[in-house]
């Protein structure tokens, strides 16, 4: 009997499995005409769904160039999107940039340095993440100057007195062991017009950023001095208004994860990189071989810099709006980025 029964389980088993088999086959085949009738519609409302779900965001630059690339490489590459984040890059002028932040009209900006600035003159707004660490331009002269002590006496162009490249171009000669105040000329010239000003002798030597001294290195004129080689610069970042990061961290910290991983795209894929630089800032392939070859090493690796030195490029760089004792650490928030970073 014990055998029977066990045989008897194993039959009706097999013949209630049988039976279950016929009937889940009925609801199988039924199954599959119900979801051939509806796959079409929930496949259309699964894609549009991410589309549907897109936040705006305006994010203010200075304008195309190899210190924003990581935000284009973002907006390029789709990594925005891959956060439903619909970015706009508006192009606004240093002085409605910091009002456009401070008052919430816009969202984010990527200029590090007036953040900085307005952050440590009492405005609502923090750093958020540190995009660059270097400056990307350098020191070009003509081609009878062999050295940079050579340029005693003689003339430099730069865009503006007091701005970012005049002061690179002081801590060049100080290294050099010149006077910055004494031993050179400074003239005031404008982008893009410095290498007509070289051509003809206006001025003997300029600084330029990389895009412009490899147009003038075409043109015989030479790049002596990288000043990344020289000194640090925090001039491209993620600055954010306090009230944005209290009153939506998910969508900054969405941001942040987007611009990290362009970040690592620059330097993990060489080839893409030159790619977006190509289509953006119109360069062709040689120049943008080279720009990326000179710039790549100028980008942080995950938005943020040693403390250390961020302290010592910050200060420095208030002492020269005529801004001292403000500890830096006060002027940066990177608790979302580090999240952002896990």
């Amino acid at each position: 009997m014990r055998g029977n029964g066990h045989a008897s389980y194993f039959q009706g088993d097999g013949r209630n499995k049988s039976v279950r088999d016929d009937g889940g086959s009925m609801e199988r085949r039924f199954g599959r005409k119900t979801v051939s009738l509806y796959l079409p519609a929930a496949l259309l409302l699964f894609w549009l769904q991410p589309a549907l779900a897109l936040e705006e965001v305006l994010i203010s630059y200075a304008g195309p160039s190899i210190t924003f690339l990581p935000a284009e490489i973002a907006r390029q590459r789709g990594f925005f999107r891959e956060q439903n984040l619909d970015v706009k890059l508006l192009l606004t002028r240093s002085e409605v940039d910091r009002a456009a932040l401070a008052s919430g009209n816009i969202d984010y900006t990527l200029r590090a340095g007036s953040t900085f600035v307005s952050a440590a003159r009492g405005l609502p707004v923090k750093i958020v993440l540190l995009g660059t660490m270097r400056p990307f331009w350098g020191l070009v002269v003509r081609p009878e100057v062999k050295s940079v002590t050579e340029l005693k006496g003689k003339s430099m162009g730069v865009p503006g007195l007091l701005g970012s490249q005049q002061i690179s171009a002081k801590f060049i000669l100080k290294k050099y062991g010149l006077d910055p105040e004494r031993d050179v000329i400074y003239r005031v010239v404008d982008t893009g017009t410095r290498i007509a000003a070289m051509v003809s002798g206006t001025i003997d030597s300029s600084m330029m950023d990389y895009g412009e001294a490899y147009r003038a290195k075409k043109v015989g004129f030479k790049m002596i001095v990288n000043a990344a080689d020289v000194h640090g610069l925090l001039a491209g970042g993620v600055g954010a208004n306090i009230k944005k990061l209290r009153e939506q961290p998910d969508q900054a910290r969405r941001v942040l994860k987007a611009m990290v991983q362009a970040l690592r795209y620059v330097q993990e894929n060489p080839e893409g990189a030159q790619q977006v630089m190509m289509n953006w800032l119109k360069l062709d392939r040689e120049m943008a071989s080279d720009i990326y070859q000179m710039a790549k090493n100028n980008y942080t690796r995950n938005g943020m810099v040693e403390e250390g030195m961020m302290n010592s490029l910050v200060t420095t760089m208030l002492a020269e709006a005529g801004i001292r004792n403000v500890a830096p650490a006060q002027l940066v928030d990177f608790a979302l980025l580090q999240q952002a970073l896990k």
